[in-house]
């Protein structure tokens, strides 16, 4: 550029349109001044290159449909903060109780290693020795006679070996694949 001493600031704030009561003024000297009339045409040159690069790379946006698309993103993010729900309880409960919480887990935690030793020990001292020692009582039933009217007859059955058995009285009325005999 040539040594022109001009106002650089106000020759900026002019191209924008700022210039206010100096514009004249300005407009003037960019007539006269060959080095300031090629800055101008060189900020604007730059200005509209700059704006046709982000026409191209936004196209064209609707401000109502992109403050819709915006909207639209907020309920979505609000909606599943609110499914975080119980994870917000728990961060709080942390936050304003961990000391009463980490005392609770530990008090846990040593309450399932010593419950082990506790139940030998104790079991050891029940009269007759530990309950795994006591053997398995089961429900029975002793038949001692069956009366059985008409056609009907009891079946017993009881595996080789077993002490269970299984009686049942078929009234011989239908068979096995529903007809009547």
């Amino acid at each position: 550029m040539s040594e022109c001493r001009f106002s650089k600031e106000m020759l900026y704030a002019w191209i924008d349109g700022e210039a206010g009561q100096a514009a004249g003024s300005v407009a003037a000297h960019v007539t006269e001044c060959e080095a300031c009339a090629l800055e101008v045409e060189e900020v604007r040159t730059s200005g509209d290159f700059l704006r046709q690069m982000i026409d191209d790379s936004v196209g064209d946006v609707e401000p109502l449909v992109a403050l819709q698309k915006i909207r639209r993103r907020i309920e979505q993010q609000e909606q599943s903060e609110r499914s975080f729900s119980l994870k917000r309880w728990w961060d709080s409960l942390w936050e304003n109780h961990r000391v009463a919480l980490g005392g609770a887990a530990l008090a846990f935690a040593m309450g399932a290693l010593v419950a082990p030793g506790v139940v030998y020990w104790v079991g050891d001292s029940v009269e007759g020795g530990s309950i795994s020692n006591q053997p398995v009582r089961t429900a029975s039933v002793t038949v001692e006679s069956v009366e059985i009217e008409g056609g009907a007859k009891t079946v017993v059955l009881q595996p080789q070996g077993s002490s269970t058995a299984v009686i049942w009285i078929d009234s011989g009325d239908i068979s096995d694949n529903g007809s009547a005999p």
